[in-house]
């Protein structure tokens, strides 16, 4: 069942023709734009079908498969990102509840659990889970498993890291570090 709450640009027939793979999702009370070439979700609850494209700005995604677009804000709650993975697009803000990131930026907003197989985060606060690999520009690591990666900047509280390289501002240089007794080190300065 589809339910439009408001409409900018058109009317319902004019934003199923324009996107059609509207027609074969379920969801409630949408606000959405068609005046621009990308469709924008600005309110509402997605609770089935697949995502084409597009601007994601706010409301709930409950489940479906995301094939590509722009996630500005909002509350992921479960579905699939492209058959279980993230794989391209922008994540700006929101709350991501589980599954698999593949690829893309991450640009704020929460990680409450799942698995990042690689990617660009940027800023944001990573509660749980496991990081396969990828850079880490900044923000808050609360726990998690650090598989391996890069890590420039930001603040660590806690979690396991098995290895990877951290940015040092001595010497200006990446280096390669291990984690012992809650301490990072340089691999070969372990004592």
């Amino acid at each position: 069942m589809r339910t439009y709450k408001e409409i900018i640009g058109g009317t319902i027939e004019d934003a199923e023709k324009r996107f059609p793979w509207l027609k074969k999702a379920t969801f409630s009370d949408a606000t959405i734009n068609i005046t621009a070439f990308l469709l924008t979700w600005d309110g509402g609850t997605w609770k089935g079908g697949t995502w084409e494209g597009g601007i994601w700005d706010g409301g709930t995604w409950k489940g479906g498969t995301w094939e590509g677009g722009i996630w500005k804000d909002g509350t992921w709650e479960g579905g699939i990102w492209d058959g279980g993975t993230w794989k391209g697009g922008t994540w700006e803000n929101g709350i991501w509840k589980g599954g698999t990131w593949e690829g893309g930026i991450w640009d704020g907003g929460t990680w409450k659990g799942g698995t990042w197989e690689y990617g660009i985060w940027k800023d944001g606060t990573w509660e749980d889970g496991t990081w396969e690999y990828g850079i880490w520009e900044d923000g808050t690591w609360e726990y998690g498993i650090w598989e391996d990666g890069t890590w420039e900047y930001g603040i660590w509280e806690d979690g396991t890291w098995k290895k990877g390289l951290m940015w040092d501002n001595l010497s200006q240089e990446h280096l390669e570090v291990m984690r012992k007794n809650g301490k990072f080190k340089k691999i070969g300065d372990e004592k």
